[in-house]
């Protein structure tokens, strides 16, 4: 269920030709204004609507908080400028929280996901799941002191965890991890829905959402860093299969993701020197043949991954984030060519480099979080009741997630 990429559009292209119940006509002007101001006439041309049911639609909006007006656009030729109208996202506030095997970073948004402020702390292996969750509490309180918010103006937040995630419990992760709520033990801090998931699932909806393939609906996103992980968006919304595993090919160790990292280590170059990863693709980019044949043993080993979900998905894109993206071509075209070799029985897709890179799971952790109060919104009309004020907090709403 995704109302950013699936049925928010349904229903701002369709409202005007439905039933026309006021409810759902006002999530459709919500939409039509929430990431630009229009005047009325601009509302009603966007939503389908009469400018006669529009203007009463935004009057009520603007009475209960979730719409104000801006100043008007300059004039042109006669007359008075039309007011403009926009979604009030500072009306509160959302958090992404990412895990990750060395650090924790936390970020504030409004309710549009626009990004207000962020913080990272460290962690280590030796940290445990509480220990990491707590400093992931006190990086949200830092952010919420810093810009006078309370915990209870946090309307929703997005977890993203380096791991499997089935009915909000970690079923496969680093060590000490499974059988984590991460749900659960955050609840205890914050009264708000809360939604965790698998890093490289969130990378793949930030990268639908404001990344490199906002015009695709069918994508694999691959992480590679010092781990290989992907992500799968099928029809507009985030595909997780009945048990939050798909996309987790990596498990299968014929595939080759867990030790295709060997490749990138302790690679002696012409001069004699021992380097490692990074130093490894800066000296293939500089052509050095033996780093160029360990990048290449590196991209056919992770190919091998990418093009069984290409076959399996049949998508329109292949985004590639995470650290090794650094690295440019000369990672990416090894991989282009041996992906091309194997897929058979399609041409391959484009393979791309992430526009978001390393802040892709956070990001869809903000992303997330946002596009959920917006589907607490979708709940209350498809309830039958009336939207409540913005300043009622969520958790007061009829029809929550939970």
């Amino acid at each position: 269920m995704n109302v950013l990429l699936d049925r928010g559009q349904t229903l701002l292209h369709n409202a005007g030709d439905q039933s026309r119940l006021r409810r759902l006509n006002t999530l459709a002007v919500i939409e039509a204004i929430r990431e630009q101001a229009r005047t009325i006439p601009a509302t009603a041309k966007a939503t389908g609507l009469s400018k006669t049911s529009t203007d009463s639609l935004i009057s009520n909006l603007v009475q209960l908080g979730w719409v104000v007006p801006v100043d008007p656009s300059a004039p042109v030729g006669a007359g008075r400028p039309a007011t403009r109208y926009r979604f009030k996202a500072e009306a509160a506030v959302v958090l992404g929280i990412d895990i990750g095997r060395h650090s924790v970073r936390a970020e504030l948004a409004d309710l549009n996901g626009e990004l207000i402020a962020d913080a990272e702390a460290t962690a280590t292996e030796e940290d445990g799941p509480l220990e990491v969750l707590a400093s992931a509490v006190r990086l949200a309180d830092s952010l919420l002191s810093a810009n006078d918010r309370e915990r209870s103006s946090v309307w929703a937040i997005g977890v993203a965890v380096p791991a499997v995630v089935y009915n909000d419990v970690i079923t496969r992760g680093a060590e000490g991890w499974a059988g984590v709520n991460a749900k659960e033990v955050l609840g205890a801090d914050f009264d708000c829905e809360i939604v965790v998931e698998n890093d490289s699932n969130l990378a793949a909806f930030a990268e639908a959402w404001k990344g490199s393939a906002v015009d695709v609906s069918d994508l694999v996103y691959i992480h590679s860093g010092n781990r290989t992980g992907s992500g799968l968006v099928i029809n507009g919304s985030l595909f997780r299969g009945s048990n939050g595993a798909a996309g987790e090919i990596g498990a299968i160790h014929e595939v080759g993701w867990e030790t295709a990292q060997k490749h990138l280590h302790a690679v002696q170059l012409e001069d004699g020197s021992v380097v490692d990863r990074e130093a490894v693709f800066a000296a293939a980019a500089r052509g050095s043949a033996s780093a160029l044949a360990a990048v290449r043993r590196f991209s056919e080993d992770l190919a091998i991954g990418v093009a069984a979900l290409v076959l399996t998905v049949d998508p329109e894109l292949v985004v590639i984030g995470g650290g090794n993206v650094r690295a440019g071509e000369v990672f990416l075209e090894p991989l282009r060519r041996r992906v091309e070799t194997l897929c058979i029985a399609r041409p391959a897709p484009p393979i791309i480099r992430s526009a978001l890179r390393e802040r892709a799971s956070i990001t869809g952790a903000v992303g997330y979080a946002a596009t959920t109060v917006r589907e607490l919104l979708h709940a209350v009309a498809a309830s039958g009741t009336s939207l409540p004020s913005a300043d009622v907090h969520p958790s007061k709403w009829p029809g929550r997630l939970d």
